[in-house]
């Protein structure tokens, strides 16, 4: 990885908009976490809660804002270019581009919710919650980053991603289910806490490794497209 890229990448990454963003996503799942800790089965709600805003919601969406921008933003305003005028490979492009994606939305991400699992007062799902949110970012941030530097609306087509597939089509059967990024962490939280949830049936094996195979997957191609893609 270049350092000099990844400064380059991450100061893209620190806009008012988007810390904003975090700060408001960030406020309500503090507040679901005290509105399940309120519930008649706290276990039940404050696992559901955070699996499905944590999850599916606040991990999948702000992946989908940095990581499709980290490199898709550049490609937009015609500046990857200069990048690749300094005298490194493409390779460490995508690997400092992931790594400014990570830097910016994991430590977010998974400290939020892992407060959020200690205001609910259910101690199994404090741990679980960390990894299961840690394993999401990084699965969703490796798939956004390919997504931004493949298509030019990427935003959008990401959107439809996360609405169709993860929320709709991922309902219709286990083959459509074996595909959902989100199943796999949702497993680690429904494996911590004994509450069962649609899709929340993988292996513990698996709930581990695909998360990492599909980010490593998604940084793998971004490599590839880079070294294999001209900009003008």
């Amino acid at each position: 990885m270049n350092l000099a890229v990844y400064r380059v990448i991450l100061r893209t990454q620190l806009s008012p908009a988007r810390l904003l963003v975090l700060a408001g996503l960030s406020g309500v799942a503090i507040l679901l976490a005290f509105v399940s800790r309120a519930a008649d089965d706290t276990v039940e709600v404050a696992t559901q809660t955070i699996a499905n805003f944590g999850i599916n919601i606040f991990a999948a969406f702000i992946a989908l804002s940095l990581g499709s921008a980290a490199l898709g933003n550049l490609v937009e305003d015609r500046t990857l270019v200069y990048l690749w005028l300094r005298p490194v490979s493409r390779h460490s492009i995508a690997t400092a581009a992931m790594a400014a994606v990570l830097t910016v939305v994991a430590p977010i991400l998974v400290v939020v919710m892992t407060v959020a699992a200690v205001v609910t007062g259910v101690d199994d799902l404090v741990a679980a919650t960390a990894v299961a949110t840690a394993l999401a970012v990084f699965a969703y941030s490796g798939i956004f980053l390919a997504l931004g530097l493949r298509f030019e609306r990427s935003l959008l087509i990401g959107l439809g991603y996360i609405a169709i597939w993860e929320l709709l089509m991922s309902r219709l059967g286990d083959w459509f289910a074996r595909l959902s990024i989100r199943s796999y962490p949702m497993s680690i939280l429904s494996d911590a806490t004994d509450v069962s949830m649609r899709l929340a049936d993988r292996s513990t094996l698996a709930s581990y490794i695909v998360p990492l195979a599909v980010g490593l997957a998604g940084l793998l191609y971004t490599s590839w497209r880079l070294t294999r893609t001209e900009i003008d």
